[in-house]
């Protein structure tokens, strides 16, 4: 599977790029790792959705048998 998921560009995002400054955008892309990428009209931004829950880290269980 891609590291890249493409989802709909209807979608808009609001991403942070400072303590006081956000850029929102359509949606062009989801990464895997909750960022998103985001049009601005002067280019390409890549940030966390600030209108949506940050996404919950997958944990590796291993399981053994025998124990």
């Amino acid at each position: 599977m891609s590291f890249i998921e493409r989802i709909a560009t209807s979608g808009y995002a609001t991403i942070a790029l400072s303590k006081y400054q956000s850029a929102q955008g359509p949606v062009l892309r989801k990464l895997r790792d909750g960022r998103v990428v985001i049009d601005t009209g002067n280019g390409r931004l890549t940030g966390l959705p600030l209108n949506e829950p940050a996404p919950t880290p997958r944990a590796w269980l291993p399981l053994f048998a025998g124990f």
